[in-house]
């Protein structure tokens, strides 16, 4: 530090005590000292000492704490470090109040829709992109908490923060904590656009606010850029096509999901194995609705179709909807399971975003049971929610809900029976004789059946379903492997390993019979403490 500040510092630290809340609290933008009860600005006492005071006849070099301190707050006079500050400079007023601002929610899981909407619409407006400190998550940030430079409530400028969000693709997308651009309308008028994400209790949300100076062009640009914002927000290009659901995968790559983007496999027709009246009846009650859905809905018909699947364990229901998600790629996909019926209403605000759209909802008998079965309030509310919601849609949407289920005869009868919830219901049965032999061939493909083998599997397998016929099949290989004689496959494999297929069926009714008791008991004991 130089001689001449280093005398300052001396006649100021020799008069004045520190205040405190410059140098800890760093509220204060222009540091002050005090004297008594006297409040002064840094450079006024500066001024003050040097017209009033001789220097001291016994010089010492300061404490090193005293001179970092100095040295500090003489930077923080020339450094902006508050978001009003480059408020006041971009808009050239130190009124702020003369600003207006208008602001719009979204849920958070559209923020690289938002994100990318705003850059697009800013990058010829020569932006400038702030990191903003946010105190409070809980509470949104508005362009007003911005303006304040008084008050523990003053917005610190940061660096810019960012989060990649995985979107499904190859890489993620990387998305902004909280942003503030500063831009110019036209050639001279200023404008400033703020993105910031907060916590409610129904969620996370996104909040987009533009504010600018009261003039015409401004109000002109603030009513397209709003627009602009709600339309890619009914749309969605991020999530469009895809298989989506609200869970997390909870992996280790380091990325936030808002939503989980699935994979799911890619089913033809060929893939699946069912009888010719079922694939008949899947075709008239979905792929031919769906192509027609336009002119039906031009003739005053609904455009929106309930469908359950039901069926015994493992024959194959979720195959099923795989088969009909991959042969609809128009189709963006909602995926919703039993644990995740308390975003019921989110769920179906994402349908109608994403439209066309197929919801799914697995193991439906878990929230839509009869309520003869339900002894708990949260368990009739979620119930009364699905139905509520699915009430909700309108004649014109785009939208296909299919819902599985093991006990067909537990549901609802508001949820079951009654047109406009679900529509069509489809038994998806145990395999017969044929789909038995088709199954065997299809899973053992490299495996070679001697003789009466594979007739003799196909008789012994009979009241098994898909995901049996599967299991039994490696156990055929693995057991031509061990024997040193793979691929082949002899009628004394089959008679081993498909003895008693009643025993491991009855077996996998109880396990699930218990596992659904399980449940419907930890309802109960949730809603032990409702009001």
């Amino acid at each position: 530090m130089s001689h001449r500040v280093w005398h300052k510092s001396k006649l100021i630290y020799s008069k004045y005590r520190v205040c405190r809340s410059c140098f800890f609290e760093q509220v204060i933008v222009e540091p002050v000292l005090m004297k008594g009860r006297r409040r002064y600005r840094l450079d006024e006492v500066f001024r003050r000492a040097m017209a009033s005071s001789r220097p001291p006849k016994r010089m010492q070099r300061p404490r090193p704490s005293t001179q970092l301190h100095i040295q500090r707050n003489i930077v923080m006079v020339e450094a902006d470090r508050f978001v009003w500050q480059k408020l006041r400079r971009h808009f050239n007023t130190d009124n702020l109040t003369a600003l207006e601002s208008s602001r719009r929610q979204f849920t958070t899981r559209l923020l690289p829709d938002l994100q990318s909407v705003i850059e697009e619409l800013v990058t010829l407006l020569s932006p400038e992109l702030l990191g903003l400190h946010q105190q409070w998550e809980g509470v949104p940030m508005k362009l007003s908490d911005l303006t304040g430079s008084e008050g523990l409530q003053v917005v610190r400028l940061t660096p810019v923060q960012r989060q990649d969000i995985d979107i499904g693709e190859d890489e993620p997308y990387s998305s902004l904590n909280n942003g503030l651009w500063l831009i110019k309308i036209g050639d001279d008028k200023p404008a400033a656009i703020m993105l910031s994400k907060f916590l409610t209790r129904s969620g996370p949300k996104v909040q987009v606010e533009i504010g600018h100076m009261p003039d015409e062009l401004s109000h002109a640009f603030a009513k397209h850029f709003l627009r602009a914002i709600e339309a890619q927000g009914k749309s969605s290009r991020y999530y469009r096509n895809k298989a989506v659901s609200f869970e997390s995968s909870g992996g280790f790559g380091g990325t936030q999901e808002t939503m989980r983007v699935h994979k799911l496999p890619a089913v033809s027709r060929n893939d699946v194995v069912l009888s010719k009246a079922t694939m008949t009846q899947l075709d008239t009650h979905i792929f031919d609705f769906v192509e027609c859905r336009e002119e039906l809905k031009r003739l005053g018909h609904s455009g929106r179709k309930g469908i359950l699947l039901h069926g015994h364990p493992g024959t194959g229901k979720t195959h099923v909807v795989h088969y009909i998600v991959a042969n609809l790629p128009e189709h963006t996909t909602v995926l919703v399971t039993a644990e995740q019926m308390l975003d019921m209403e989110e769920y179906f605000k994402l349908a109608r975003v994403l439209q066309p759209c197929i919801m799914v909802i697995e193991d439906v008998d878990l929230v839509g049971r009869s309520r003869e079965d339900i002894s708990g309030q949260k368990a009739e509310t979620r119930l009364n929610r699905l139905l509520n919601e699915m009430d909700g849609l309108g004649e014109d949407s785009d939208i296909l809900i299919i819902m599985t289920t093991n006990r067909v005869n537990s549901l609802e009868g508001a949820l079951a029976a009654r047109s406009g919830r679900v529509d069509v219901v489809l038994e998806i049965p145990l395999p017969d004789d044929d789909c038995r032999e088709r199954l065997i061939e299809r899973y053992g493909h490299a495996l070679n059946f001697q003789g009466e083998a594979l007739a003799e599997a196909v008789a012994r397998s009979k009241g098994g379903s898909a995901a049996y016929l599967k299991e039994r099949v490696r156990r055929l290989a693995q057991r031509s492997i061990m024997g040193g004689v793979s691929p082949l496959v002899s009628r004394e494999d089959v008679e081993v390993v498909f003895s008693g297929p009643e025993v491991v069926l009855n077996s996998l009714k109880r396990q699930e019979e218990t596992v659904r008791k399980h449940i419907i008991e930890q309802d109960d004991e949730d809603d032990s403490g409702c009001c």
